[in-house]
């Protein structure tokens, strides 16, 4: 009885890293869910780009990350990949594009663009466009997806997207020879695996799930 009222009194914590790219959508669905399931946890989320929380997880100031996979990362340590997304061209939903199923990178010539700097694979998505003779004409810069997506929704350009998001008025159409994709992944502390064991199970049982509901 003590021990119970000592767990009560002190939930477990976990420290969970998250990058800052991932869907808001997706993160509050997945945490939330877990909370429901676990309310004897405790969970601080810290955001950051890809590198930021490897180093975080380095220095033991997170218990967990979720983040893109790289090989570097996932050769130190334990790590699930719990989904995978190509990239996509968002579109308004009044534009040309919107009533087409894909494109060619071709195609983009002229078009203005929303870019994201800080984007995980930014410099990847470039080097595509330029392989291709595709120039971008930067309407604006943001680091703010949402900010993106809505300049999307507005007409104000086109941009390029991992394929989770969801925003009214815009339209993600396939660009057939772009073929960049990302893999998410939790990594996390060995010496914190037990803690967590619960935690890794659900996210992978919760990326089941939203990978079917995509392709539902």
């Amino acid at each position: 009885m003590k021990g119970e009222l000592e767990t009560i009194a002190k939930p477990k914590l976990l420290r969970i890293g998250i990058l800052q790219s991932l869907s808001s959508r997706h993160v509050s669905r997945l945490l939330g869910s877990f909370r429901r399931d676990n309310p004897l946890v405790a969970i601080e989320m810290f955001d950051g780009v890809g590198e930021q929380l490897i180093g975080l997880l380095t220095d033991r100031r997170v218990d967990a990350i979720l983040t893109m996979f790289d090989d570097d990362s996932a050769s130190k340590f334990p790590s699930r990949v719990l989904f995978e997304e190509p990239y996509v061209l968002a579109v308004p939903e009044t534009h040309r594009f919107a009533r087409r199923k894909s494109v060619k990178l071709s195609d983009l010539r002229g078009e203005p663009f929303i870019v994201r700097p800080r984007c995980d694979r930014y410099h990847d998505v470039a080097d595509a466009l330029n392989s291709h003779g595709v120039e971008l004409r930067v309407m604006y810069k943001t680091d703010q997806d949402d900010r993106a997506l809505a300049l999307v929704a507005a007409g104000v350009g086109l941009a390029l997207f991992p394929a989770h998001f969801e925003m009214p008025a815009v339209k993600q159409v396939v660009v057939s020879d772009l073929g960049l994709s990302r893999a998410i992944v939790l990594l996390w502390a060995r010496d914190r695996e037990g803690d967590l064991k619960e935690f890794i199970k659900f996210a992978e049982s919760h990326s089941w799930r939203y990978e079917n509901e995509r392709k539902a």
